[in-house]
């Protein structure tokens, strides 16, 4: 009997030791996917984006812009510490693990670390508004030319069968319009604004049409600039990725982390800036 139960817990024990590697294992191969996504580099583009939709915010509501109060306390919103793990939580929680081996295989090969340099180097690049006005104006030319211009409309075909392969207008308008919901529902909650809950829904669906417009031209805009040095054999391969079960679900995933992190942020934007509000009738 003594003999039995030794070796059951001996078994006990050697399958908890399997399990542990394997959650070691796991959670080192997300740890390097979420380097191969570049995603810390991407929240502090996104901190500095933000910093300035923030500062935006203050010149049209608060008195003076807000001051250095209000830029402290955007600054602490757009955290990217916590924005990162935000972003990670969503992508641990919705990227079942059996994909990890595909999606590294990618994003650590040469193709898939020159297209994520080049996404990063482009979105960094859109800080600069004239960058962005430029790239804006760069897109409605090659729609507009046509079959004017051969090349730039097979390059446009290209990114725009990238961006139908993981949803990209779809998913970001669905975002956008959540977080714009959750700002009204902060500032709400916050006491700055008197609205009733349809109100707030009827309000964010009459933004629907122009956010399209707006996520439409951003979005092909800021591909276009970021892929114009990708041959169009790295874009293709990029597109067939998008669209195998691993892409699909690392897209999913992505906007589940990121839907999250916008929410987050635009919730505590509309609350924080209610309460300014508030400070500054006092």
């Amino acid at each position: 009997m003594m003999r039995v139960l030794i070796r059951s817990a001996f078994a006990v024990t050697l399958a908890l030791f399997f399990v542990q590697e394997v959650a070691a294992d796991e959670a080192e191969d997300r740890a390097a996917l979420n380097r191969a996504l570049a995603l810390t580099p991407l929240m502090e583009i996104m901190q500095e984006e933000g910093e300035e939709f923030g500062a935006g915010l203050g010149q049209n509501f608060l008195p003076g812009g807000g001051g250095a109060a209000w830029h402290r306390i955007v600054t602490r919103i757009y955290d990217t510490e916590k924005m990162a793990r935000t972003v990670e939580r969503g992508l641990e929680e919705e990227l079942p693990a059996r994909h990890l081996p595909d999606l590294l295989a990618f994003f650590r090969s040469e193709t898939g670390d020159r297209i994520v340099e080049h996404e990063i180097a482009a979105r960094r690049a859109f800080l600069d508004s004239s960058v962005e006005d430029a790239a804006k104006a760069a897109y409605r030319a090659a729609r507009e030319s046509g079959n004017d211009a051969p090349g730039q409309d097979r390059r446009l075909d290209l990114i725009g069968s990238y961006v139908a392969a993981n949803d990209l207008i779809e998913f970001n308008v669905a975002g956008a319009l959540n977080s714009n919901l959750r700002f009204y529902q902060g500032m709400v909650d916050g006491g700055g604004l008197e609205m009733s809950d349809a109100e707030m829904v009827d309000e964010v669906w009459a933004q629907e049409e122009e956010t399209r417009s707006d996520t439409e031209e951003w979005m092909m805009s800021y591909l276009m600039l970021a892929y114009s040095d990708l041959s169009d054999a790295d874009l293709s391969a990029y597109t067939t990725f998008s669209e195998t079960a691993s892409g699909q679900a690392l897209n999913r995933a992505l906007f589940a982390g990121f839907d999250r992190m916008y929410a987050e942020i635009s919730y505590a934007l509309g609350l924080a800036l209610a309460a300014h509000m508030e400070g500054e009738d006092l």
